[in-house]
């Protein structure tokens, strides 16, 4: 099982590399860098597979402390 530390700093890395990919995609386009595409593309596959990382950590923790999410509707009313 990973450290809360570890656990953290993974999804800092995630957010920052995915927004830096799109900040790279979008000044490539406007001052002409190389391969803006590749770059992000790239980028986005490291992305997604950081995130899967971490939904098997937040998996293994909710487990480990005996969590469970039933019923989980994202367009629940949360005014009840």
């Amino acid at each position: 099982m990973m450290t809360d530390k570890c656990y953290d700093l993974l999804c800092i890395v995630q957010r920052w590399l995915c927004a830096l990919g799109l900040l790279y995609l979008t000044v490539s386009a406007i001052w002409g860098l190389p391969f803006g595409d590749e770059v992000n593309q790239s980028v986005a596959a490291v992305c997604s597979f950081l995130a899967a990382i971490i939904e098997i950590q937040k998996s293994q923790w909710n487990k480990t402390h005996n969590i469970k999410i039933e019923n989980f509707d994202c367009w629940e009313d949360h005014e009840k």
